[in-house]
């Protein structure tokens, strides 16, 4: 049985002016996921190594809406995140994404050291090879456009991936539908939300849904 194990990492964290404040917005942010997802989830997010944190997800349907919720909740850091559908070797924990092991985690470990080393921000594992080919350049490309993105657009992101409409996230984002359509056509926000669903699309097939 494949699993889909998300790695997500702070960029930077370490030169942070407030790490306390920090850190108390990357554990709401978190248990918020964790009450919002507990049926998606097979082990919770959880905090690792104080800049780090991972879960197991049963699909793949709200991943991406989760990775920019986070991006959102934790600007102005930057988060990178780490993908990878594969074997789990021990129990699944499903109090704790702790003391697990498999080529899930090591791909998701492999692919969060390379993230690291060009700059990106997202990365994916466990594709079929065509699928993978495919990926792996758009997300370089995705991951350099959004950089720069700041809170407003974030949480239009976020919105967009779990189906909400425009009233809704201009009531969210405290902003006009009129600005909401703005931003939306400005950075191609539809057209991102498109290419982020055929990739979820991909991780499921992954995962034999």
């Amino acid at each position: 049985m494949n699993h889909l194990v998300l790695i997500g990492d702070l960029v930077a964290s370490r030169h942070a002016t407030d790490r306390t404040s920090l850190q108390r917005r990357l554990q709401k942010a978190v248990q918020s996921l964790n009450r919002r997802r507990e049926a998606g989830l097979r082990s919770p997010f959880t905090i690792t190594l104080g800049d780090e944190f991972q879960a197991i997800y049963r699909d793949a349907d709200t991943t991406f809406g989760d990775v920019f919720f986070l991006l959102h909740a934790l600007a102005p850091i930057r988060v990178r995140f780490a993908l990878s559908v594969g074997k789990i070797d021990t129990p699944i924990n499903k109090r704790q994404a702790i003391g697990m092991d498999g080529p899930a985690f090591h791909e998701a470990r492999e692919i969060m050291n390379g993230l690291k080393k060009d700059g990106r921000l997202l990365g994916l594992g466990g594709l079929d090879p065509e699928a993978s080919r495919l990926a792996k350049p758009v997300l370089a490309i995705f991951s350099g456009i959004i950089e720069p993105w700041r809170d407003t657009r974030l949480r239009l992101m976020a919105g967009l991936l779990d189906g909400a409409d425009s009233v809704s996230l201009a009531k969210a984002a405290q902003i006009t539908p009129r600005a909401v359509n703005k931003n939306i056509r400005a950075a191609d926000l539809d057209e991102w939300r498109r290419v982020l669903l055929e990739l979820t699309r991909s991780l499921n097939t992954a995962l034999g849904r």
